[in-house]
């Protein structure tokens, strides 16, 4: 693909034009770079138009900060001192304009009264038969004519522990652990947690982070230690959380991209053996990316959880260019020709091959922009982006810029005596053994490329600060229910029953694989048909009194009548006066109205994608018998929706790319043969990064699902420099070729991959996935590049060479 227009020799004749443009592009890029903001929100990698989003939005929109909450876990011995504690912070916490209410405690007393009001008729009819079996029992134990049954238990009878026990017995287990706890507390009353709801929605980081300095600055005011010595305080829930996996993003993003800059730097100062070549190389980089990311703020105006680490990974990649051209230009001069000579081989024969890598490599990129999956489109958007003005910057800043050091004396290149651009035309002879150990490690490699599973496990991929690992320690046990429901916006208080029942339905039906745990809205907090419940109750209160129960029955199982006869003391419907306002509250919307909104608990870990997956497809749509579907909102379920994608736009995005990738360097080279030569080493690296992976026990995931489209764009770039030098040379010119292009073509992947080495670095394991998979895929195709590719060229030579005679 030859340079047009006499592009090539733009920059000797203008390298001062050039230079200034360039510098006030620079400028304005640099500027308009730093209005970048990061989003770390996996919701930002879905399109707006999905609706898991559009029901997140509309949710945020329509409750507001009611489902953002901050958990402040108090922790001593002290437990009175623990609740003196709470009461007086609450107040204050209630005052505060960052929160919208604060909770500590459950309403026991509400409960308690009219719990069995929150059974249906079948419950109390059970339960109705468990105090008669008891009853009956009772009797029979009395009956002084009772015998054993010399024959064992009549058929059918109960046989193992748990059906032994008495029906009251079952029953009372089955029932009593569902009733709250007066307080937020765990088993040894040594933690209390106050819920902290916001006033704002926490995808705002900065509402986000003023709210949690102001509950730390009353929390503190206070002084927590006076109330007990031994008081701790720590912070938790989705508001902390966020705010955590932001600043970790933020610091990882920066701290490997100081570490791939450096490392790279200090990699080509050891190669050219200098360092004005790599200042020259670096100059021209940073420039393409303050470009780069100018354009990106325009065109994208944020970065994602994916995306953000690409200023390390395109200094990497783009100064690959840099590496070649420059590479080329001294192999020039030491060679005795003259710097016009030396500018001509590097902008329009290097140039030319580089133009070939940067359109192939930039086009797989650009391909990722059919992608829905943000990850993969705005990476695809802002690396193709990135490499056609890493492309521009080398074929003129760079000539520009060692015009002017040569110039002014900084850059001298003398002539190497001896050292000329000819050679000696010489058979490869390692061919044949090469081939042969290629294909027991591709042999291998093709086993464990077929072992490779998908990681769904949120655990191995969150950021889990000591401090998120401690709460989440200490209030294990807290709270029976999951913190991540669903929540479904119904329009009226008929649809919203509606919803209520056809989970419902969903939870009988689904016994196989369920799901849902528990389905509540603000009508489920006043029963429906009241009457047929409060007969039965009363039933129950007559049987208790008509058979003497209390003077009949002994041991636990009056201890069981006893704690019933708290429950069936009921004896009027209840209404909403009679709910307590903070059972209420969890329902009320942004502007403080009470919602017609269903709040769905699951009762699988959702950390699991597979769970989140299956809770989606149990409730993520909800169809009403008028055949209206209302999505359920989640960031579980934008999890759910992010794994079916990813895995399916995975497999499309790297057949996608090879595609465009083939056929770009079919029209370069004009051959099949040669296509599929220049080919070979990135199917080869992708068949081994299989195999190295199951070795070492990896798994693809979420993150580093992004590396396998990157792999086809960049892994093709040294069999297309090798081959290029190579068709440059001729037949019997693979030694030559290796010497020459080879360090170059090694040294740019290194260069990349040390840019991908900083991820090593980092806290987020989602971003050290990306890392790892990296350096894997990028060091087989640069293997197999070097290792096979100049084998197949040498069996395929079909011109008679000069033999060798050493």
């Amino acid at each position: 693909m030859k340079l047009r227009f006499h592009l090539c020799k733009l920059a000797p004749r203008s390298y001062r034009v050039i230079v200034v443009v360039s510098v006030v592009a620079t400028a304005v890029g640099a500027y308009l770079t730093s209005k970048l903001t990061l989003e770390s929100d996996l919701a930002a990698l879905l399109p707006n138009s999905f609706p898991s989003v559009q029901a997140l939005e509309r949710m945020r929109d329509e409750v507001g900060g009611g489902v953002s909450k901050l958990r402040v876990v108090l922790k001593s011995q002290n437990f009175p001192a623990l609740q003196r504690l709470a009461e007086d912070l609450k107040p204050k916490l209630d005052a505060s304009e960052y929160v919208l209410y604060s909770q500590y405690r459950n309403e026991v007393a509400f409960y308690q009264k009219n719990a069995l009001l929150f059974l249906n008729p079948a419950q109390l009819d059970s339960l109705y038969d468990a105090v008669q079996g008891a009853i009956d029992d009772e009797k029979q134990a009395i009956n002084p004519f009772m015998i054993d049954d010399l024959f064992g238990p009549p058929p059918g009878a109960a046989e193992s522990d748990d059906e032994a026990k008495s029906d009251l017995a079952a029953w009372d287990e089955k029932y009593r652990d569902s009733e709250p706890k007066p307080f937020y507390t765990n088993q040894d009353s040594t933690v209390l947690v106050i819920e902290v709801f916001a006033a704002e929605e926490s995808v705002n980081i900065a509402a986000s982070r003023v709210m949690l300095t102001a509950v730390q600055d009353i929390v503190q005011s206070i002084d927590p230690s006076s109330y007990a010595p031994d008081v701790e305080v720590y912070y938790g829930s989705n508001i902390k959380n966020r705010i955590d996996e932001y600043e970790v993003l933020k610091r990882d993003i920066f701290g490997t991209a100081v570490y791939g800059v450096v490392g790279v730097f200090i990699l080509l100062v050891l190669y050219f053996r200098s360092l004005v070549p790599p200042i020259l190389i670096a100059i021209t980089l940073l420039a393409s990316l303050a470009w780069t990311f100018g354009v990106t703020y325009l065109v994208v105006g944020q970065l994602n959880t994916i995306t953000g680490f690409l200023f390390v990974v395109l200094f990497g990649l783009g100064i690959d260019y840099g590496i070649h051209a420059f590479a080329r230009y001294r192999e020039s001069r030491q060679a005795g020709l003259d710097r016009a000579e030396g500018l001509h081989n590097m902008t329009c024969e290097t140039g030319a091959a580089l133009a070939t890598t940067t359109f192939t490599t930039a086009a797989a990129f650009f391909s990722l922009l059919l992608m829905d999956f943000k990850g993969f489109s705005e990476l695809g958007a802002i690396t193709g982006i990135g490499l056609l003005f890493a492309l521009a910057a080398t074929i003129f800043l760079l000539p520009a810029l060692i015009i002017i050091a040569e110039n002014f004396g900084l850059l001298r290149i003398a002539q190497v005596a001896g050292k000329t651009l000819t050679f000696e035309p010489r058979p490869y002879r390692p061919a044949r053994r090469l081939l042969i150990g290629g294909a027991v490690v591709t042999a291998f490699a093709v086993f464990g490329l077929s072992q490779i599973s998908f990681e769904y496990d949120f655990t191995e991929l969150r950021i889990i600060t000591p401090e998120r690992q401690t709460v989440g320690e200490l209030t294990r046990g807290v709270f029976s229910l999951s913190d991540s429901p669903a929540l479904v916006l119904a329009t009226s208080p008929e649809e919203a029953a509606a919803v209520q029942a056809e989970v419902e339905r969903i939870m009988q039906v689904d016994t196989l694989t369920p799901t849902v745990e528990k389905v509540s809205s603000v009508y489920s907090l006043v029963p429906q048909d009241q009457r047929p419940r409060l007969e039965r109750i009363r039933a129950i209160r007559d049987l208790i009194e008509e058979e003497d129960a209390r003077d009949l029955l002994s041991g636990e199982n009056l201890v069981r009548l006893d704690r019933l006869e708290g429950y069936l003391s009921v004896d009027a419907p209840i209404t909403f006066e009679d709910v307590p306002p903070n059972e209420i509250r969890r329902f009320r919307n942004r502007a403080g109205e009470v919602g017609s909104f269903v709040f769905i608990y699951p009762s699988v870990p959702l950390r699991d994608g597979r769970n989140s997956i299956r809770f989606s497809e149990d409730i993520g749509t909800i169809t009403l018998p008028s055949g209206k579907e209302l999505r359920a909102a989640s960031p579980n379920l934008i999890i759910a929706d992010l794994l079916r994608m990813a895995i399916r736009e995975g497999k499309l995005a790297v057949a996608l790319s090879f595609l465009v990738v083939f056929f770009i360097i079919l029209l370069d080279v004009r051959s099949l043969k040669s296509t599929l030569l220049v080919m070979s080493p990135l199917v080869l690296g992708l068949t081994w990064m299989g195999g190295v992976m199951f070795l070492l026990g990896m798994k693809l995931n979420l993150f580093n699902m992004v590396v396998l489209p990157s792999v086809v764009g960049i892994g093709v770039d040294t069999g297309v420099h090798l081959h290029h030098r190579y068709r440059a040379e001729g037949p019997g010119s693979l030694y030559l070729v290796l010497k020459r292009t080879g360090p170059a073509v090694a040294v740019a992947t290194i260069t990349t991959i040390v840019g991908y080495t900083g991820l090593l670095l980092a806290t987020h394991p989602g971003l050290t996935s990306i890392g790892k998979l990296a350096i894997v895929g990028l060091s087989a195709t640069l293997a197999s590049a070097l290792v096979i590719l100049p084998a197949l060229m040498q069996v395929t030579e079909k011109v008679n060479v000069v033999p060798d005679e050493t």
